[in-house]
Parts: structure tokens; C-alpha cells; sequence
């Protein structure tokens, strides 16, 4: 496991527009060998930082997950300079990875669109919340969080720990406090499916999580930062309609994400303070799920979303033969 995000996220250059990360991607919400989405979100834009000038800021990250990443090899980014002008860049980058029988294999695909800062703004705003969420300094942490609802009967202690093996990755790169009026902090995002929350009454669509967080530690550079955020703005949102529903991740044949939209509303990204966390799901129809991620600053001003369609498969159901 890497000691920082930043070295989970940073990758080193082999030439020519080529990168490697430099570490492999870690798991996360998964109990197989498959790598966590966000660490390839992450090194894909440090990877297209690496081919812009400084003054050019990331405002737009769109790409298609096309196939699991491994935990036990490094990802390979090739990035490919699709505009390039005095106002805009643009840069498409392939994240694979070398399989054993030698070939190469995409695991994703991102447009990656940066703008040189601006000098003023016509306008000035951002929509707030859905609901009031307690500051982070009266929510307790994920693992303080966890033992409250042992405490309290409503999880059982293998639950607990099952729950932060499951989501452990990013607890080790983010300090992050759930707030308590949010469903996922009362369910501990669907593994105690029979847990009442404050949001029992309400549609899916009108359900919320969220979470405070900041990062564990510095992180100095511009671009580590915006890659940290396509890292931790991944989490989640494939499954968070199971939360929502009182459900976890074995009530789906298959719940992960297809495709995603990150988007940047200012540079003034500081990780080493506290940002407010909104999930939210929009849609599911036809199999799939649409569902955001808003994040706000302290002051109430939204630094990046995050919106994502995920494949959600019905289990099997089993007919049983007549004799």
C-alpha cells in the first residue's frame, strides 16, 4: 500500500507522452484482485498534467471504465495532445496494464480539457446542499463511527470490520468524519441493511450521504491535488443506490461503474482542509444507475462533481423445476 495519495496517484515518465504509475492501484469495495477505479482516475491525470504547461488548469475529466484494473501490476498511460492553444488544452489518455500472456489490455479510457485561469468571472455561484449536515468538528470518524453502532447493537462487530476492510484504502489517505443526518453513516453504507436512518421516509432520489474530509497528508502540487480528487470522488458512487435502499453489494449480480464525468469549478483546490461530501442518486433504469458526488469547501463554495452510470444487475432468480 502506498504511504501517501499522492505516491498512489503519481506516476513516473517512460518517454514520449508514456507513463507508469508508480505504484500498483490499491482495492477498495471489492474482495477480489480488482483494483479500486479512482487510482486509475488519479494516475490518468497526472499523467495528462504531465504533458501541459503550468498555467493551465483541469476544469473537465470524462472517460469509460473498460475493464478491471489488477492490484498486482502497475498501469500504463499513454497520452495522446488533442488541442493545444493559447486558451484550451486537451489531452486523451489510454490507462492499460501488461497481461501475463504479454499483451496489453485498456482498462480505461479520459478526455482530459484544461483552460489557462481566467481574469475575472462574469458570475459568481453554486447551489448548496441538499440538507443542513453538522460540521465536521461534532461528526465522529469512519472507525469511531463504526464502534458507536457496535456500541449500540445495531451492527455486530464482524459487520464492523467487514466494513472497514471493505472501504479501509481510503481511510488510510483521508481523515473523514461521516455526518450523522446522511444515510450511509447510519447503515454503514448498506452492511447493516436493517439500520433506520433519518432519511426512512423520504424517495431514493431525495436520499443523501455525506461525509467531511481532508487529506492525511500534504499535498503541495496543483496537480496532485486534482488527482487526488478523481481518487476520492469515485468512491462509492456505483453502489450508493444499494445504500440508499437498505442494501449492500451481495444483493447485486453486478454493481460497478460503466462511465464518469469529474468537473472542476475553480483551481482553488486545498485538500489539507475540510470539504463537505454529497452522494446522490438520480436515475436507474435498463440495468444501470446514474448518480452524483457534489463537493463543497468550508465556505459553501462547490469545488468538483462528480456523475457516473454504473451497471446494476438483479440477482438470478432460480426456477425451480416441476416434477
Amino acid at each position: 500500500m502506498a504511504a501517501t495519495l499522492q505516491e498512489q496517484v503519481s506516476v513516473d515518465a517512460l518517454g514520449f507522452d508514456n507513463f507508469i504509475s508508480h505504484i500498483n492501484p490499491g482495492r477498495m469495495g471489492n474482495a477480489q484482485n480488482i483494483a479500486y477505479g479512482g487510482c486509475a482516475i488519479g494516475v490518468g491525470i497526472s499523467a495528462a498534467y504531465h504533458t501541459v504547461s503550468p498555467n493551465y488548469l483541469l476544469y473537465s475529466v470524462t472517460g469509460n471504465y473498460l475493464g478491471p484494473a489488477l492490484t498486482d501490476r502497475k498501469l500504463k498511460c499513454s497520452v495522446r495532445k488533442v488541442r493545444d492553444t493559447r486558451t484550451f488544452a486537451t489531452r486523451l489518455v489510454e490507462i492499460s496494464q501488461d497481461q501475463d500472456d504479454g499483451q496489453t489490455r485498456l482498462c480505461m479510457i479520459m478526455m482530459a480539457d484544461f483552460q489557462v485561469k481566467e481574469a475575472a468571472s462574469l458570475l459568481l455561484y453554486s447551489a448548496p446542499p441538499s440538507r443542513s449536515y453538522s460540521p465536521p468538528e461534532k461528526c465522529l470518524d469512519t472507525i469511531e463511527n463504526a464502534a458507536e453502532l457496535v456500541r449500540n447493537g445495531i451492527v455486530s462487530e464482524k459487520l464492523s470490520k467487514l466494513y472497514l476492510l471493505t472501504f479501509g484504502l481510503n481511510n488510510h489517505f483521508f481523515e473523514s468524519r461521516p455526518t450523522p443526518e446522511g444515510v450511509a453513516s447510519n447503515n454503514l453504507y448498506g452492511v447493516a441493511k436493517k439500520a433506520k436512518t433519518p432519511q426512512d421516509d423520504q424517495p431514493l432520489t431525495s436520499k443523501t450521504s455525506a461525509d467531511w474530509f481532508r487529506s492525511r497528508h500534504p499535498m503541495e502540487k496543483l496537480q496532485d491535488r486534482f488527482a487526488a480528487l478523481g481518487f476520492v470522488l469515485d468512491g462509492a458512487l456505483s453502489f450508493i443506490p444499494l445504500t440508499h435502499s437498505q442494501l449492500f453489494l451481495d444483493d447485486a449480480a453486478a454493481c460497478s461503474s460503466l462511465d464518469f464525468a469529474l468537473r472542476f469549478f475553480t483551481g482553488d483546490v486545498d485538500l489539507d482542509q475540510w470539504h463537505l461530501r454529497e452522494l446522490k442518486t438520480i436515475a436507474g433504469s435498463d440495468g444501470r444507475t446514474y448518480t452524483e458526488a457534489r463537493l463543497w469547501d468550508r465556505n459553501g463554495n462547490m469545488v468538483a462533481n462528480m456523475t457516473q452510470q454504473s451497471i446494476m444487475r438483479p440477482p438470478k432468480t432460480v426456477v425451480k423445476a416441476s416434477l
